[in-house]
């Protein structure tokens, strides 16, 4: 049987329970104490990048590609356009030039800094751009964020003429696009799938990889179909837990002999067990789209004393 318990900085101290409920309808810890209803059929999904391709996303379930002539040439932007907040770029429309289509994105020689951002208003499974790098004296750097933490990043350094130009995200869930950019840039056409118009998900994330990633989803949290998490278990292992952040992912820090992955408040819920996992998802369309984080931690006796042992952590993307 699951338990589920509050995790007070690092003890449990309360149990909790409930009825599965809609996300946004009611207080996040009530929410927490019973969405493991909710999650299935799988592998996990594995991030991957999209570095100097000749093509983005295949079939995106939205394309943002700026129009032509939709405002003056170098006219700073920001929320002209639907669904995206975009920091440091200035609008500019020019012919079909090396996969740029009309009006596009490029540096705002105003604005300070050298980071272009665009912020989507839901999160996002999948993107692709175009970007084209003008000056070659230094690498560009690409991140993928969520809630300001970095979930996937590459660096190099590319030209404007070459014609593979797409770069991108795939199978990751995050809602922040940044670029380093090297004194200038180019960015067109944002192909992108957000969270809930895609299939369901596990999307695994593991900070500087020196936990053991040994928490795996057996199934997709797919609607009205039943959960199945694994974490994998050794002849020293005592017991094991999933525990659910309700602020979702962190930055990396120091805990045990590993690295917290969670955001701590407000107080992480544990659902206790050993190795395995399993739970009836609601058939409502109303939680499609709905992102889960979870890490995995193990009681393991390591030289004759219990110890506890961090996993990787694993966002569940609730979908069809």
């Amino acid at each position: 049987m699951v338990q589920a318990v509050v995790i007070e900085a690092q003890l449990p101290v309360a149990s909790m329970g409930g009825h599965l409920v809609p996300p946004n309808r009611t207080p996040m810890r009530l929410v927490a104490a019973t969405l493991l209803a909710l999650c299935g059929s799988l592998v996990d999904a594995h991030a991957q990048a999209i570095i100097a391709q000749s093509s983005g996303l295949s079939s995106p379930a939205q394309v943002i590609d700026f129009g032509a002539g939709v405002l003056p040439n170098f006219t700073p932007v920001s929320t002209q356009f639907t669904g995206i907040l975009i920091t440091h770029a200035a609008y500019f429309t020019t012919g079909v030039s090396n996969n740029l289509v009309g009006g596009f994105l490029t540096n705002d020689f105003t604005a300070p800094g050298s980071t272009l951002r665009i912020q989507f208003a839901t999160p996002v499974t999948d993107l692709s751009f175009v970007y084209h790098q003008i000056s070659t004296s230094a690498p560009s750097v690409i991140r993928a964020v969520l809630q300001g933490v970095t979930i996937d990043s590459f660096s190099g350094t590319w030209n404007q003429s070459q014609p593979n130009n797409y770069f991108g995200f795939t199978n990751t869930v995050f809602d922040e696009l940044q670029i380093d950019f090297v004194a200038d840039f180019n960015v067109d056409t944002l192909a992108f799938n957000p969270v809930g118009s895609v299939s369901a998900a596990c999307v695994p994330f593991n900070g500087s990889a020196i936990n053991p990633p040994d928490f795996s989803c057996q199934t997709l949290p797919v609607l009205g179909t039943t959960w199945q998490g694994i974490i994998a278990t050794n002849a020293n292992t005592v017991s094991s837990a999933l525990v659910y952040a309700p602020s979702g992912l962190a930055a990396p820090s120091p805990l045990f002999v590993g690295e917290l992955l969670i955001q701590v408040s407000p107080s992480p819920i544990a659902f206790g067990g050993v190795g395995s996992y399993s739970w009836p998802l609601p058939s409502a369309s109303i939680w499609a789209g709905s992102v889960f984080t979870f890490q995995g931690v193990r009681l393991d006796v390591v030289g004759g004393t219990p110890t506890y042992v961090l996993l990787n952590a694993m966002q569940l993307v609730v979908g069809f």
